[in-house]
């Protein structure tokens, strides 16, 4: 009997988008290819390990979606509910910016569309107002604190309750 096995290669990356062509980056999107605004990444850990858990999800059959790229949005926002995910972290045609997670091969095309920028991830620009705490205490925490935060608030998910 033969039997087949595949190792699913994680790769994410972010850049900058060429022109205005958004309707050609969204074709991209698929089941193992997910477009991610990257103003709710905070830094490419976080990325990676949303990607991470939900390919995890997906090979421990507790996934929450049919797919392993909208899984991704439901990790990165510690999000239940894809609709939600999908409005805070999918990308809108006004984004000069970019995130991605691939669980199997890049698109081709993509490099066409947008220009690897390892900086467009980056913790500066993570809307922290995303994890609904109080400016205040916000203000008062390290950067080392509020990755914990975020980072604890997306490994949780599968534990949350319904």
């Amino acid at each position: 009997m033969l039997c087949r096995l595949y190792a699913v290669e994680l790769e994410v990356g972010s850049g900058r988008l060429k022109g205005k062509d958004n309707e050609a980056l969204m074709s991209l999107l698929g089941p193992d290819f997910a477009l991610v605004n990257p103003k709710m990444v905070c830094g490419p850990l976080h990325l990676s390990q949303a990607a991470y858990l939900a390919d995890k999800a997906h090979a421990g059959k507790y996934n929450l979606s049919k797919d392993r790229s909208t899984e991704l949005l439901l990790y990165l926002t510690a999000q239940r509910q894809i609709s939600r995910a999908i409005k805070i972290a999918g990308i809108k045609s006004s984004n000069e910016t970019v995130a991605w997670a691939s669980f199997s091969q890049i698109p081709n095309k993509l490099f066409d569309l947008v220009e690897p920028d390892e900086s467009v991830i980056s913790h500066m620009d993570f809307d922290y107002s995303s994890l609904s705490i109080e400016k205040e205490v916000l203000d008062k925490l390290s950067f080392d604190e509020k990755q914990k935060i975020v980072m604890t608030r997306t490994a949780a998910l599968p534990v949350k309750s319904r």
